[in-house]
């Protein structure tokens, strides 16, 4: 006897649907979407895609880690790597309309309006 499996949208449960699959930041995801649902993903993927780089192990500098995050100029934040303050740039960009949390990760736009802060002066 045969199974029959109907993917159903993740969202509204919709039929029919299809898994889509994508990585972020190194991590894979999977969701069921349908038609309309896949092209507004693929709307807000294409937003950012306009500003992307593709990224390949050839493109990797020998000797370096092998995490893609590990070596990524985009990987954003104001960590020990950077030798950025945090706490003094969570202070400049709350006084500057920033929105930006008590911890975690700051956003790499706001490291480097922190970090050109004085070169538009002037």
């Amino acid at each position: 006897m045969a199974t029959i499996s109907t993917i159903a949208d993740d969202f509204d449960g919709s039929t029919p649907a299809e898994t889509v699959y994508f990585t972020v930041s190194g991590k894979e995801y999977a969701i069921d979407l349908n038609e309309e649902h896949r092209a507004e993903l693929e709307e807000v993927l294409d937003a950012f895609a306009e500003q992307m780089r593709r990224y390949t192990d050839a493109a990797r500098p020998m000797g370096k880690a092998t995490s893609p995050r590990a070596t990524s100029s985009r990987s954003g934040g104001a960590g020990r790597k950077s030798g950025t303050d945090t706490k003094a740039v969570r202070a400049w960009a709350q006084e500057n309309g920033y929105e930006v949390g008590d911890r975690g990760r700051i956003p790499a736009e706001i490291v480097e309006a922190y970090t050109n802060r004085g070169a538009k002066k002037g």
